[in-house]
């Protein structure tokens, strides 16, 4: 939600700030440059420190920046606060993925990652489509002041979540295995297909409601609603999607689908105007976001195993954040000089194009299942 919140209230933030469609792009973009940044830093700390302190910092963090970006009426300090909400976020999320790769077997990560996504779809849901409703009755500024709230309300069950307790097979002390034997080729075009699918992804998400408001001349209140489909079609698949792709024991598959679905989604927007077509184009939209980037992260920490999943995982999500955070920039700056999203759907589904080419490039061992998966990960530790 810290992420896309202010992306349905451009408008409003380049009215308060007087600056233009980069200028608010910018704004998207720096909270990608924090989180970027900070991935790598915080995934090292998840392989040593105490979640619960890291999710604590986290957390605080967040609510403080939302706030400031909320209420100050300085430009510079709203992209510095930007910049510290993508950390905030960075800490919390690696937090995250080193508890799944130490809690969970190869077999069930899928579905575990699928729950976890499901949440994510539920913040990303508040933020591009029950905040614009909302903002019918409220003022935008009341509205970006619910993440702190959120946040003090996490802060206050957080004791209580067990998240420091030791699980069966966690490392604990052992050597790591060295960083610099785990870079290698496959890990590189992971990482760079990784960033070209969350800059196509974010790109849309942090457009698309633009282009119904001034393009298709939706209300902003009806655009929330096509952007609630979109998350609705993203929330509903990345579950189902996980336990697909741990039943096959593969995650390649699905990236290949999602790329593709994105592909003609892109193609789509290009095309379909006002209409009933449009909300079924939104769902497969969100569908093809669900599967396209998530398994990268999963393949990514199941080359190397639990022990260094935290800086690993974080290495492939710094890539794929960079690809958000251009995002906002690269396709502001191609709005600013055509006046056309016709550019910027075309862009973007030409870089699905050759992503899909890549990714076919990635190598991906076939998973055992059961106990022989949870076997082979102890004795790797080990």
């Amino acid at each position: 939600m810290a992420r896309l919140n202010i992306v349905p209230f451009y408008p409003e933030l380049m009215t308060r700030f007087g600056t233009s469609y980069t200028g608010a792009g910018t704004l998207f973009s720096a909270f990608f440059l924090g989180y970027s940044a900070s991935l790598i830093p915080a995934g090292s700390a998840a392989d040593y420190a105490y979640p619960r302190r890291q999710f604590a910092i986290g957390f605080m963090l967040m609510g403080v920046t939302t706030a400031v970006v909320a209420l100050t009426s300085s430009y510079p300090v709203a992209l510095a606060a930007r910049v510290l909400a993508g950390a905030s976020v960075a800490m919390t999320f690696t937090a995250s993925l080193k508890l799944v790769a130490v809690r969970f077997t190869r077999d069930v990560r899928g579905k575990a990652v699928g729950v976890m996504d499901t949440a994510t779809g539920f913040g990303t849901l508040m933020a591009l489509s029950v905040i614009p409703v909302l903002s019918q009755w409220f003022s935008y500024q009341y509205l970006l002041l619910s993440v702190p709230l959120l946040c003090a309300g996490a802060l206050a069950i957080l004791p209580s979540a067990g998240i420091d307790r030791p699980s069966p097979g966690e490392p604990s002390g052992r050597p790591r295995t060295p960083l610099r034997t785990l870079l290698d080729r496959n890990l590189a075009i992971i990482t760079v297909s990784a960033l070209l699918g969350l800059f196509t992804a974010n790109g849309a998400l942090g457009w698309l409601p633009t282009h119904l408001t001034e393009v298709l001349k939706y209300t902003k209140v009806q655009g929330g609603y096509i952007m609630g489909v979109v998350l609705a079609g993203q929330m509903s698949g990345v579950y189902p999607a996980g336990i697909l792709s741990d039943r096959i024991g593969r995650r390649l598959p699905l990236v290949y689908v999602g790329t593709a679905i994105l592909l003609v989604s892109f193609l789509g927007l290009m095309v379909i105007g006002r209409g009933v077509l449009l909300y079924v184009l939104a769902f497969v939209l969100g569908t093809g976001m669900s599967v396209a980037v998530t398994p990268l992260t999963v393949l990514a920490i199941e080359n190397v195993g639990p022990d260094r999943a935290g800086v690993i995982s974080s290495i492939t999500v710094a890539a794929a954040q960079a690809g958000s955070g251009l995002a906002g920039v690269i396709f502001g700056w191609v709005l600013d000089r055509t006046g056309s999203f016709t550019a910027i759907w075309l862009t973007a589904a030409a870089i699905s194009a050759g992503r899909l080419l890549l990714a076919t490039q990635i190598r991906e061992h076939h998973a055992l299942h059961g106990g022989q998966t949870a076997a082979i990960e102890s004795r790797r530790e080990a």
